[in-house]
């Protein structure tokens, strides 16, 4: 039984720490700046 609890709470884990790495990469998004430069549109 602990090992079914241990493996359940290292999904928890893991799907927290994606979480929270998800949540930055979309306030970093959400707060950086785009750039209006012609160059950046054509790379």
């Amino acid at each position: 039984m602990s090992t079914a609890l241990g493996l359940l709470a290292f999904v928890v884990y893991v799907l927290a720490v994606v979480g929270v790495a998800a949540g930055v990469t979309w306030i970093v998004v959400r707060l950086t700046p785009t750039r209006k430069t012609g160059d950046s549109a054509r790379s």
